[in-house]
């Protein structure tokens, strides 16, 4: 990463994209400890308060980063367009690179990155791309389900995902938004095949093997989605990173 000082006339933006659940976070912190930097999370859903377990935002901002979202919502505000959060998240970067030597973005949002990588001939930035790599497929899947694991069940205070689930689907109005968020949909899938109402899923008495079927379909479906991520983010970036940076191609993660 090149460093500059503040007003450069171009913002210095890094970015950090990657598959859900290979340490974009804990990667993005690190350098931002190192450098000072400022980190704008390029991220839809973890603008949302209300699931900020089922997003992962619940625990990333920590002590001595400076990380911005693009927004606070609720479920009640409706869905955010992929062109508005990426309006959000360019007028950030601008702001936050006007008052420092560079700026890091991280996040893993499809249709986010999408829309941003279409803006970047317009945009005056530097832009260096890291694009952390798919792990071996077993142990992704491996790493997922626990992580699925611990946000069906939290350390108090906070909530579990079921928990979050529970309070929006109680309004049929965010039903649809719901269902269509990772984690969400398999927890719905997993009520319908064997038959629990939706509306008594937080209320504890799951039985631990139902818990475990949970954790596994959403560990499988992240997984999936992450192969998804890796191969759009290579395609998006390619005149960014490099086979180096990666570590494989994306034929070597899809095959």
């Amino acid at each position: 990463m090149t460093y500059g000082g503040p007003n450069h006339e171009h913002p210095l933006v890094h970015l950090i994209a990657g598959p859900t659940g290979v340490g974009k976070s804990a990667t993005a912190t690190a350098l931002a400890r190192a450098t000072g930097a400022p980190i704008v999370v390029a991220d839809r859903l973890q603008c949302f308060t209300d699931i900020a377990t089922t997003s992962a935002r619940a625990g990333a901002d920590v002590p001595g980063v400076r990380r911005h979202w693009l927004g606070d919502r609720t479920f009640a505000d409706g869905d955010l367009s992929a062109a508005n959060a990426t309006d959000a998240l360019v007028g950030l970067v601008n702001q936050l690179g006007s008052r420092h030597p560079s700026v890091i973005v991280e996040g893993g949002s499809i249709s986010l990155l999408r829309e941003l990588a279409g803006r970047l001939p317009q945009l005056p930035w530097e832009l260096t791309v890291q694009l952390l790599p798919l792990p071996d497929l077993d142990a992704y899947v491996a790493t997922l389900t626990g992580r699925a694991h611990t946000m069906l069940a939290p350390p108090p205070p906070d909530r579990s995902l079921l928990e979050e689930l529970d309070a929006l689907w109680r309004d049929p109005r965010q039903r649809w938004l719901a269902a269509s968020v990772n984690g969400f949909e398999a927890v719905l899938e997993c009520c319908a095949k064997y038959g629990i109402d939706v509306d008594t899923i937080a209320d504890g008495r799951l039985p631990d093997d139902v818990l475990a079927r949970m954790a596994a379909l959403i560990g499988e479906r992240h997984a999936e989605h992450g192969v998804l991520q890796y191969g759009v983010f290579t395609t998006l970036f390619e005149d960014w990173i490099t086979p180096k940076e990666t570590g494989k191609s994306v034929a070597e993660c899809v095959a």
